[in-house]
């Protein structure tokens, strides 16, 4: 098991928005809040193709790769259980070709205040939740 939140992904150059359970990968590093998606859920938001993009190349654990950055183009709103908004964040969209999950990188996780309790068990809490609420992976 993972951490998985869900998470309300509103464009800010469009008037749509979705909600998306994604991975909360703190091995995944950047210097902005960012979330990664493919070009099918880029397209569902209205922001790809796209004249505001910039090239990313992208470290992985065994390769590297070419991804599109569009900056500030979402913003971010973690939901709770109830589907009330626990917190909410400017973000770039990192749109990567044959992604096969979308994921949230460190700095993200940090903003939005997820405290992942056990990445093997899928257990986090957010930093507004009182220390005995413990919240399981979203599905």
């Amino acid at each position: 098991m993972a951490v998985r939140v869900k998470l309300r992904i509103k464009s800010r150059f469009s008037n749509r928005s979705l909600e998306l359970v994604v991975l909360v990968n703190g091995g995944a590093e950047s210097t902005k809040p960012c979330i990664v998606v493919d070009e099918a859920t880029a397209r569902e938001l209205g922001l790809w193709p796209s004249n505001k993009w910039r090239t990313l190349e992208v470290e992985e654990a065994s390769s590297i790769s070419e991804a599109y950055v569009i900056d500030e183009a979402v913003e971010l709103e973690l939901l709770g259980d109830r589907g009330e908004v626990l917190s909410k964040i400017v973000a770039d969209l990192v749109i990567q070709k044959g992604l096969l999950e979308p994921l949230i990188t460190d700095i993200t996780i940090d903003e939005l205040g997820i405290i992942v309790m056990s990445f093997s068990k899928g257990l986090w809490r957010h930093t507004s939740d009182p220390l005995n609420i413990v919240r399981r992976s979203a599905m």
